[in-house]
């Protein structure tokens, strides 16, 4: 099937089957820009009536499920992503500790940005540290 665009001094046919799948690798992208955005504007819509139902879908690791779809899609071994995922069950550890840290410190008296910031940072340290646990060890993939 070739799709036919004419003018009167000119036409052109296309067979979409010759489009490289390069040229449309923008396209695929700025779908994953999109659905990225989707998801996080649905989480705080959900928020709004329900935090825990916000929270439920945001422990949900839906971004590193889509991440993995991503992956195979764009050609990854089924063994590279299986490394991906070991990967990310080590560093759930170290980014567990934000929401420990965060709230520990607002129930203490502390402003929302400041203990934000502390959580962040001690996110920050916890994955330093396991990355180099997860090396020292070969945990890593």
């Amino acid at each position: 099937m070739a799709f036919v665009a004419s003018h009167s001094n000119l036409t052109a046919k296309v067979d979409p089957r010759m489009v490289d799948s390069h040229d449309m690798s923008w396209v695929f992208d700025a779908g994953k820009i999109g659905l990225t955005a989707l998801i996080i504007f649905a989480v705080v819509q959900v928020q709004e009536r329900n935090t825990l139902m916000a929270a439920v879908l945001v422990s949900i690791p839906i971004v590193s499920v889509i991440s993995m779809m991503w992956m195979n899609h764009e050609g990854q071994s089924a063994t590279e992503i299986a490394g991906f995922a070991k990967d990310i069950v080590w560093l759930i550890i170290p980014s567990l500790l934000m929401f420990i840290v965060m709230p520990f410190l607002i129930e203490r008296g502390w402003e929302f940005y400041p203990a934000l910031g502390a959580g962040l940072a001690t996110t920050i340290l916890g994955y330093f540290l396991m990355i180099q646990l997860m090396e020292k060890y070969g945990l890593a993939a």
